[in-house]
C-alpha cells in the first residue's frame, strides 16, 4: 500500500471515531477514551529510490568531487624568465655587484648560430615564451624581463625586475658560445659559497642549478656539463633571490645549433627547465 492511502485509511478512521464520540457525549453518555492506533505500514516498491536515479546521482557526487579535486588553485611560487640579450643592446656600464669598483657592460649583443644564422636573443625569446607558458599551466606566477626583442635591458634591471617581484626564482635563459665548433652541451652558472655580494644566496641557487641542468638533460638527452660556479655574472651578482643562468647548448656548433632552432627541441628545452624548477620546489 502506498503512503498515501494509509493516510487516508487514517484519516477515515478519525473521522468515524470523532463522530461516535460527538453521538455518546450528546446523548449524556460517558465520552469514550480512542487508544492511539498504529497501522504498520507495508513497504512499497515505488516508494523506494530507483537504483538507476540513484546511481546517476552517486556518479555525479564522484564527478562533482573530482572535478573540484582536479582544479588548480596555482601555486604560491613566482618564477622570473631573463631571456637573455636583445637586438637593441643597453649601452654604457655597470657595476658589476652592488657596492664594487669593477664595471662590466650593461649587456652585449650575444652570439648567434653558425649554421642556421639566428641570434641567440631571439632564440632565448623564444624558448622563454614557451617556457612561460609551461609554467604558467603548472600553476605559477611568471614574469618576463622583456617580452620583445627590441627594448634594451641592462643586467642590472634584469636583476632588479626579480628582486622587486619578491621572485622565488631568477632564472636567466642564454645560449653558449665557443671557438671550438665541437663543443657541445647545456650547462647552469650560479654563484659561488663566497660571493662577496649576497652569499647567502649561494646553497639556493646551486639546488636551482642542480635541479634544472639535471632535468633538462634528461628531458633533451644533450650532454650535461654541470653547473659553472662564478662571481663574474652581474646579473647574478645582484640578485637578491635564488638566480641560475641556463646556457642551453652552443650555437657554435652546427648540430646543436640546428637542433635549438626546431620547435620540437625548444620545447623539450622549455619541459626539462620547466621539470627543474618543479624539482627544486619540490613537486
Amino acid at each position: 500500500m502506498k503512503k498515501w492511502k494509509a493516510v487516508a485509511a487514517l484519516l477515515c478512521l478519525g473521522l468515524f471515531l470523532t463522530a461516535c464520540s460527538s453521538e455518546n457525549a450528546s446523548d449524556g453518555e460517558q465520552e469514550q477514551v480512542v487508544q492511539d492506533i498504529e497501522i504498520e505500514v507495508p513497504a512499497d516498491e515505488d516508494d523506494t529510490p530507483d537504483e538507476d536515479v540513484q546511481q546517476e546521482a552517486d556518479v555525479d557526487g564522484q564527478e562533482e568531487s573530482t572535478a573540484e579535486s582536479d582544479l588548480d588553485e596555482g601555486k604560491e611560487e613566482i618564477v622570473v624568465l631573463d631571456p637573455g640579450h636583445s637586438s637593441v643592446v643597453a649601452e654604457g656600464m655597470e657595476p658589476l655587484g652592488p657596492g664594487s669598483s669593477e664595471q662590466k657592460s650593461a649587456d652585449t649583443s650575444g652570439t648567434s648560430g653558425t649554421s642556421t644564422g639566428l641570434p641567440e636573443y631571439e632564440l632565448t625569446l623564444r624558448v622563454s615564451q614557451k617556457l612561460k607558458s609551461e609554467l604558467e599551466n603548472r600553476g605559477y606566477t611568471v614574469i618576463l624581463t622583456r617580452d620583445t626583442n627590441d627594448v634594451p635591458v641592462s643586467c642590472v634591471q634584469r636583476a632588479e625586475t626579480a628582486n622587486n617581484a619578491g621572485a622565488d626564482a631568477f632564472v636567466r635563459i642564454h645560449a653558449n658560445g665557443s671557438e671550438d665548433s665541437s663543443v657541445q652541451g647545456a650547462m647552469t652558472i650560479c654563484i659561488t659559497p663566497d660571493n662577496p655580494f649576497y652569499p647567502e644566496m649561494y646553497t639556493q641557487s646551486r639546488a636551482l642549478s642542480d635541479a634544472i641542468i639535471n632535468e633538462l638533460s634528461a628531458a633533451t638527452g644533450c650532454e650535461n656539463d654541470g653547473v659553472w660556479e662564478t662571481d663574474s655574472m652581474s646579473g647574478n651578482n645582484w640578485s637578491e633571490v635564488p638566480a641560475t643562468i641556463v646556457e642551453m647548448g652552443y650555437m657554435t656548433n652546427p648540430a646543436e645549433d640546428e637542433l635549438m632552432a626546431t620547435d620540437e627541441y625548444q620545447n623539450k628545452l622549455a619541459q626539462g627547465i620547466a621539470n627543474g624548477i618543479d624539482a627544486y620546489f619540490g613537486y
